[in-house]
Formats: structure tokens, C-alpha cells, sequence
């Protein structure tokens, strides 16, 4: 895919217009942390300032800030194509930002693009244009998914499977944690002590189910309680069902935390009742802390939880079924460890940090990474 000098570095601009960190920046903050330095170097463009431009400044990233004012800006567009010829990459990773690739590729630029959205008949967007999706692809000439199950719906969308990658985001392993720091985790959230603690983290929007969630959790004894963190339009909304469905402080919300795996390390399970997930990385991150994980079994989650051995699968939508599930972790501290046990040792295997970093590194280079 590259045309470089031998031993010339490949140089990757990567275009996002995240501010606040989410799954698909903290993929990009993990590629930049294992990348092969000596043959590739990492250049961000972003359209404004936040704690994911934070994260970038503190790792010394080469970063570039193209403020857009509505979609179609033209001095921010043109802007871009400026920045394009005086830094000549060798591949533009768009991770969002269609126009952006348009732009690159009409200038003869590769482009790389990362698809995270799935539609599927639980969750479906407004806007389901197949033409539109096979128009734009026009522009791109290698495109990274989370998940088999990504790949799949693109398929069957009329995608070209070769140019499609599946490449499974990386976690870090988890740092030792004493039992003290774990209670006092605890503790600063306001939590009970010896209540058995299930963990959400995410956006609080519909296709996330935290009302399926909160559902659950009345149906369950008052020793089981709920730390929901995150930020998003539903917040008051949920907070509201919590409070009519009786739950008071065993559900609490904390709004957006940069400690979730702290949180998710003081809990003794972690919850992902989502309608849609190409494959979350927060389910990553509780089996790297070694927690099992009750997760609706949709797109990519089943690629990553083994039912009955990392975590156990629900249907999403199903409160009587989540309920269940969490019902029979509380029950069994020993399931508990050994479900842990074992997502941990998966999630450092098929999901090691440098695994994902030389996969999207041969992507760059147009190689087969051998996940597909």
C-alpha cells in the first residue's frame, strides 16, 4: 500500500474528531504506545482540545488541530488537504471523518478506515443508506473491523471481503493492586464493603441498555448494587428510572471517571447489556482485570466471551435473563474466580497490546495480518 524510500519510516496520519476519550481513541492511544518506531511514525489530526488530546501531548504524539465548524466546512476541508501536502504520508487512517477520506483519496493518498458501527435488529440508526456506504468505500482502499462479526455485516452489505481486516483491539495487562486499594476504591465510591458489586462503564445512550440494567438490578437483592460510569444524553433519564424503581444508592452514577479499570478492579463483575457492540473494549479491559463479564450476546461480544467460561451471554433486551445471570455470580464466589481466571488469561493472549499494534502495522503495509 506504501511507496516509501528503503529504510524511510511509513508515515501515518490518523484523522479523528473524538475529544474525550472512548474505545476507538483508546485503540489509537495503544497503537502509538507498541508501534514499531523504527519503521513507522504516528502523526494525529483532531479538531479540538480534550483528555484524549491530553493523552496525546503527554506520549509526545506529532498532533495537528483542524477546528470544523459544521459538516461541511470548507476552509477546515481545505485546510486538511493543505496539511496533506506538506506532510505527504505514506497512509491516512481515517477513524472518523468520511469527507476527510474523500479528500486524501482523490489526492492519491492510501486510506485506511476503521468501521465500528454495526446495525442489527435490536439497534438500528436512523440513517441505513447501503448506496451512500458502497459510494464512500469508493474512497478507501483497506478498512480495519473489531470483530468477525463486523466484517461479516460489511460483507453482506456488498463490501469487498479482501479489503476488509479484522483486527481485535488490545489490553494492557493489569498492574498489581493490594487489597486495600481495592477497598479504598470502594469506599471513595460511597459502595458497601461486602455487597457484591457490578460494574457498567460507557455511554449512557439507549443502545448501551442501561435501562435493561437498572431493570435487572430490581429485580435483585438489595446486598447487589451497580456502579454505572459515564456521560450521555440519557443520564438524568436513567437516573430517574433508578430513583422510580427504588434503587437509591445501589445504583450509583459517577458520571465520566479516567480510572474505570480501578473501578472494574474493585468490582466483582462487569456488565455490557448493550443492544449493539462491534466488540467493547470495556469487556477487554474486565477480563484483563480478571472479572467475568454478563454481556448481551451480540456482533463481536461472543468473540470475547466464551458463555460459561469468561462470562455468561443473555439475550439483549432480556431484564429476567440479566438478572439471572448476575443471580448466579452473587451466588458462587468460586465461579466467580474461575470465570476470572480464565478471561484474564484470554484477554492477555488474543488481545495482547502488540498483537494488534504489528497486525494494523502490516495492514499499512497492504500484508495479510492473518486474522481474516
Amino acid at each position: 500500500m506504501t511507496r516509501k524510500k528503503k529504510d524511510q519510516k511509513t508515515r501515518v496520519l490518523h484523522v479523528t474528531a473524538a475529544r474525550r476519550l472512548a474505545g476507538t481513541e483508546r485503540a489509537l492511544l495503544m497503537l502509538l504506545d507498541h508501534t514499531d518506531r523504527s519503521r513507522f511514525e504516528h502523526m494525529v489530526v483532531c479538531r479540538g482540545n480534550g483528555s484524549f488530546q491530553d493523552e496525546l501531548a503527554r506520549r509526545g504524539a506529532r498532533m495537528f488541530t483542524i477546528r470544523r465548524f459544521g459538516r461541511l466546512d470548507p476552509i477546515a476541508l481545505a485546510r486538511f488537504a493543505a496539511l496533506l501536502v506538506g506532510l505527504r504520508p505514506n497512509v491516512v487512517h481515517i477513524h472518523f471523518g468520511r469527507l476527510e477520506a474523500i479528500i486524501a483519496h482523490l489526492m492519491g493518498f492510501p486510506v485506511v478506515e476503521r468501521k465500528n458501527v454495526c446495525r442489527n435488529r435490536y439497534y438500528r440508526p436512523m440513517l441505513n443508506f447501503r448506496a451512500v456506504d458502497r459510494l464512500l468505500n469508493r474512497f478507501v482502499d483497506a478498512s480495519i473491523t473489531p470483530s468477525a462479526a463486523v466484517k461479516s455485516h460489511y460483507v453482506d452489505r456488498g463490501y469487498d471481503p479482501q479489503a476488509l481486516h479484522v483486527v481485535y483491539n488490545g489490553v494492557e495487562p493489569a498492574p498489581p493492586r493490594s487489597r486495600e486499594t481495592v477497598a479504598e476504591k470502594r469506599n471513595e465510591l460511597g459502595l458497601p464493603a461486602g455487597g457484591f458489586l457490578v460494574a457498567f462503564a460507557g455511554r449512557l445512550m439507549p443502545e448501551k441498555g442501561v435501562d435493561v440494567l437498572l431493570s435487572a438490578l430490581a429485580q435483585l437483592p438489595e446486598q447487589i448494587c451497580c456502579v454505572l460510569m459515564g456521560e450521555g444524553p440519557c443520564r438524568e433519564m436513567y437516573q430517574q428510572h433508578a430513583e422510580q424503581l427504588g434503587l437509591g444508592r445501589r445504583a450509583v452514577f459517577t458520571g465520566y471517571r479516567n480510572d474505570v479499570r480501578e473501578v472494574f478492579a474493585c468490582a466483582d463483575a462487569v456488565a455490557v447489556p448493550s443492544y449493539s457492540e462491534p466488540l467493547a473494549n470495556v469487556t477487554l479491559e474486565a477480563m484483563a482485570e480478571g472479572k467475568p463479564v454478563v454481556a448481551t450476546a451480540v456482533e463481536g461480544t461472543p468473540e470475547a466471551v466464551e458463555d460459561g467460561v469468561t462470562g455468561i451471554l443473555v439475550p439483549p433486551g432480556d431484564a429476567a435473563a440479566l438478572a439471572e445471570s448476575i443471580a448466579t455470580l452473587a451466588a458462587d464466589h468460586e465461579v466467580v474466580r474461575r470465570m476470572g481466571a480464565e478471561g484474564r488469561n484470554a484477554a492477555l493472549g488474543r488481545h495482547s497490546p502488540e498483537r494488534m499494534a504489528r497486525q494494523t502495522e502490516n495492514i499499512y503495509g497492504y500484508q495479510p495480518c492473518g486474522t481474516t
